[in-house]
């Protein structure tokens, strides 16, 4: 239906004379007329009509006056204007008593059609502001309800947050607390630590005084074998912790011979028995249990317990050989060897130092850790008889001499000490670096 047109519901009793033709679509309403109050009654419920005219006789219709006040009580989606047709204008006491009726407004005949749509406008737009007003209070209503839940919600909110503030700052408390005892404690740790640190140095400072004392005729031995032990670890690029276990097993690798007799000390190798030379043998191995009693020193009785077993699988106390010997114990039997080789009488030069030390290559020491020993011999134990220059592999000539060993990386010796290179011997170099690299520096002699 056009938006435009009014829905109008024309009641009125038969003896009513009016041109109800003036309420066309073309004036702009769509008319139903009812001679009935309860038919008109019935057509307002079913119909919902936006106008109701109501034209009876004020005085001389009561009955239809009673039925049609039903219609003031029926329950509208939209309620619709009601005017009363009058042929009169009543008087101030009958217009009170309309509006009390309900009536919307009244019409006095004769009207016209333009009458009736004004006032029905102006009725409109009056309900239409109602309406608003009605839905605004009712948005301000479901406002107010909403703040007045926030509010409840804000107020338990806070209430939630003071006890859980309270929570907090006793939480926070007891981690002051914590924090402060655990700040005590690793103070105390620190320095129970810095004790223990002591403790263990001095133990070992004890143990080694007791060695240098028991076996006068080697004294200095431990710090010397440290020495050229920390050289060789250095160069293989062991971290600090084992470096330290390194030292510390150096300084302590004769502990072991403080359970031999003082009288077995002092032979002669060529005097030694069987059974006193097995106990040379075996010495490496009574340290290491002696000093794994303390904890700290775990790594370096590991360090120890291999010392005396050689490259080619000969040595005690598994027999094992070059790879599956541990590498620190490598390094500490070369070290050893190195200190010891040193003091026999028929080693009267470096030259022959160095040949003697490649006896040991590939039998008792692995021939890469002899390879890092004959560097810290021409680096520490030259003299002017007997001097080294370091020179790269592509700075070789036919001429030069040799002044250490030369080994590829995996331990393969392809010249010995003091070998007067060859263009051959050249080549022989340069073809096993490109495969099996050699050391970087060559050491010559000058």
């Amino acid at each position: 239906m056009n938006k435009e047109l009014v829905s109008l519901l024309y009641i009125c009793d038969f003896k009513t004379n009016v041109d109800l033709s003036k309420f066309s679509k073309a004036n702009g309403f769509v008319l139903q007329k009812c001679h009935d109050a309860a038919t008109g009654c019935d057509q307002a419920r079913l119909k919902q009509p936006d106008l109701i005219l109501i034209d009876l006789d004020i005085n001389k219709s009561t009955i239809f006056e009673r039925e049609i006040n039903v219609l003031f009580n029926i329950e509208f989606n939209f309620k619709p204007a009601v005017f009363r047709i009058l042929s009169k204008i009543p008087g101030s006491k009958k217009r009170l008593e309309l509006m009390h009726k309900g009536y919307d407004d009244f019409l006095i005949k004769p009207f016209l059609t333009q009458e009736v749509k004004e006032k029905f406008n102006i009725y409109h737009q009056l309900k239409h502001l109602n309406q608003k007003i009605i839905n605004q209070d009712k948005k301000l209503e479901k406002s107010f309800n909403y703040l007045d839940k926030f509010k409840d919600e804000l107020k338990k909110t806070k209430t939630e947050l003071f006890e859980e503030r309270a929570t907090l700052n006793n939480a926070l408390k007891q981690v002051n607390q914590m924090t402060h005892e655990r700040n005590r404690i690793k103070k105390e740790i620190k320095e129970i630590r810095k004790i223990l640190f002591d403790n263990i140095e001095g133990f070992g400072d004890l143990i080694y005084s007791l060695i240098e004392t028991r076996i006068e005729k080697n004294r200095g031995h431990g710090e010397r074998v440290a020495h050229i032990a920390h050289f060789i670890a250095k160069n293989l690029k062991f971290d600090e912790k084992k470096l330290e276990d390194l030292r510390k097993a150096a300084m302590l690798h004769e502990v072991g011979l403080l359970f031999a007799p003082q009288a077995v000390l002092t032979k002669r190798k060529d005097q030694l028995t069987e059974y006193e030379k097995d106990f040379f043998f075996q010495y490496p191995v009574k340290g290491a249990y002696l000093i794994s009693n303390c904890t700290q020193f775990d790594n370096c009785a590991e360090i120890l317990r291999h010392l005396n077993e050689n490259s080619d699988g000969t040595g005690r106390p598994q027999g094992l050989k070059r790879r599956y010997i541990p590498l620190l114990s490598k390094v500490l039997a070369g070290a050893d060897v190195f200190d010891t080789l040193k003091e026999e009488k028929d080693v009267s030069s470096l030259e022959k130092f160095l040949e003697k030390l490649e006896t040991f290559s590939g039998t008792r020491l692995d021939p890469a850790i002899v390879a890092w020993l004959e560097k810290y011999a021409v680096l520490h134990m030259g003299s002017d008889s007997y001097k080294v220059k370091g020179v790269g592999i592509h700075q070789l000539e036919p001429g030069m001499a040799l002044g250490t060993a030369l080994f590829t990386n995996t331990g393969t010796k392809l010249f010995s000490v003091n070998t007067l290179l060859t263009q051959e011997a050249i080549d022989k170099i340069k073809k096993y670096n490109r495969e099996y690299p050699v050391d970087e520096t060559v050491y010559i002699r000058t």
